[in-house]
């Protein structure tokens, strides 16, 4: 009996200890702000959804401008021309124009540059004028990225002719893979960017001596095949002034021309003097260590070197 009671007691202090403390009952004015928060609360995020379904549904228009800007072309105009005259009398035209476009996977990119020149060594005299520069290429490429666009197998088509170097015509095919060590952008802009290709190139080139006088060339036609490996840097010191290199090394792999090279570079600093418009300097040096030689013992040097300033526009 006494143990019955004793329990009986002790459960009944546990109950009374266990039991909420109710706090004390809120104001009116308490009870009308804490409503308007979650009221507020719950506004907002009704907002947010709204905002969300609406997007989804009807992007808005700043966005569409944005991904058509994305999906559409972009490239550039370039046009350089150096008028000497006095004693002598020199005209050098130089242009170029680039054009690319990417889809998720899928790039494409098409490349003209040309140069035509001309100079009368004494205008007081009736010596004639002659060409100094006659060249020009296109090449049109396409890309399939792998890997977050690291790697990329590429098909490159291209035409070019130099008559100065007694080629008359030189076109080619290339496959090859192409990987991207770095592509860092801030927004926009492209603040470093490095991609190295490494390809097999197979083309068909013919020459001719069209300077001082016309003459056939020995081996007028040759086949092409080569390896070829190409650089190309791009670094924006800021959102104004870029630099570019672009380099590549081509040596020849079949007679009559085995172990021929060729090797182009061009370097070209960018300044904009407003938004799509931009002052350039390009120094180009194409180096070919078997030019094609005419008769008349007149030996082709193999080295030529371009300096050029003129204007670019992008669009």
């Amino acid at each position: 009996m006494f143990l019955t009671l004793a329990l009986s007691a002790l459960l009944s202090q546990s109950d009374a200890s266990t039991t909420p403390t109710v706090p004390p009952e809120l104001s009116a004015t308490d009870r009308t702000v804490i409503a308007a928060e979650k009221a507020a609360a719950a506004a907002e995020k009704a907002a947010e959804a709204a905002l969300r379904i609406a997007d989804f549904v009807a992007p808005t228009a700043a966005q569409k401008a944005e991904d058509k800007k994305k999906e559409g072309w972009i490239g550039n105009l370039g046009v350089g021309l150096t008028f000497i005259t006095g004693n002598s009398q020199t005209l050098t035209l130089t242009g170029s124009a680039a054009a690319d476009r990417k889809w998720k996977v899928w790039a494409i990119g098409a490349r003209l540059s040309g140069a035509y020149g001309l100079t009368n060594p004494d205008t007081n005299a009736t010596a004639a004028t002659s060409t100094t520069a006659r060249r020009a290429s296109l090449s049109v490429r396409a890309d399939r990225s792998f890997g977050e666009s690291f790697a990329a197998l590429y098909v490159q088509l291209g035409s070019e002719f130099d008559h100065m170097k007694n080629v008359e015509s030189r076109s080619m095919g290339e496959f090859g893979a192409a990987l991207t060590f770095f592509n860092k952008k801030e927004g926009d802009l492209e603040k470093l960017y490095l991609r190295v290709d490494l390809a097999l190139r197979a083309g068909y080139e013919t020459r001719f001596q069209y300077f001082p006088v016309a003459s056939s060339v020995t081996d007028y036609g040759i086949v092409i095949l080569a390896p070829r490996a190409a650089i190309t840097f791009r670094w924006n010191f800021n959102k104004d002034v870029r630099l570019t290199e672009e380099l590549e090394f081509i040596p020849f792999l079949l007679a009559p021309t085995l172990g021929r090279l060729l090797i182009n570079n061009n370097t070209k600093l960018s300044a904009k003097l407003t938004e799509n418009l931009a002052l350039t300097t390009a120094v180009l040096i194409n180096f070919d260590s078997q030019p094609p030689e005419g008769s008349g013992g007149l030996l082709r040097k193999t080295t030529d070197v371009a300096l050029t300033v003129g204007l670019e526009a992008s669009f």
